[in-house]
């Protein structure tokens, strides 16, 4: 894979910022992941977008066991071992609703507007919601972009049109200011969140 150095500006952004902010929540973040564990995530849902595998080399997410130190607006950034459990547990308790019709009311042109797909793959985690890539979108979508994935009912729309321009989002945010600081929990809160 080729070097992708936005990827690694962006992730300097967010420790410069929780260095200098919240120094707790950047011990939270671990060392990059291993060609193992890699090439395990990639079996479970199939080919990675070369951005998240790039990230995930930097930073295999948070170590975060009192879910207390979040990387920001109370969101964890899960590890690739989160990350298979998180979509083992979907897969168990909803299914693949893949060619489901249950929300045939909605007119999707990007984003299946179903319960769940083995194509969504969270990276961030706050209490059963948080951010996927969608490894599996419709004909007008694209592959890798991100999606909120709520507690229940349909996504009906990306929020950001691949990993990389996600995080480039969320590191520039941060480099502006564009946050507050929760004194009593010490973690960041966006000033407008990334879900819209």
């Amino acid at each position: 894979m080729a070097e992708m150095p936005h990827i690694a500006e962006a992730w300097e952004m967010i420790e410069r910022v929780l260095r200098r902010h919240v120094p707790a929540v950047a011990d939270t973040l671990r060392p990059g992941a291993d060609d193992a564990s890699l090439d395990q995530l990639a079996g479970a849902v199939g080919d990675l977008p070369d951005e998240l595998v790039a990230s995930l080399r930097i930073h295999d997410g948070q170590d975060n066991p009192t879910q207390l130190l979040d990387l920001f607006d109370y969101l964890a950034f899960l590890s690739i071992e989160a990350m298979l459990e998180d979509h083992r547990v979907r897969s168990e308790a909803l299914g693949d609703d893949v060619g489901s019709t249950e929300y045939s009311w909605m007119a999707p042109d990007r984003v299946r507007a179903i319960p769940n797909s083995s194509g969504w793959l969270r990276f961030t985690d706050s209490d059963g919601t948080g951010h996927a890539v969608d490894l599996d979108p419709l004909p007008a979508g694209q592959r890798g972009q991100v999606i909120w994935l709520p507690i229940d009912g349909p996504t009906p729309a990306p929020i950001a049109v691949s990993y990389g321009a996600w995080l480039t989002s969320l590191a520039r945010r941060l480099d502006d200011g564009e946050f507050t600081v929760d004194s009593e929990l010490g973690v960041l809160r966006l000033e407008r969140d990334l879900t819209a």
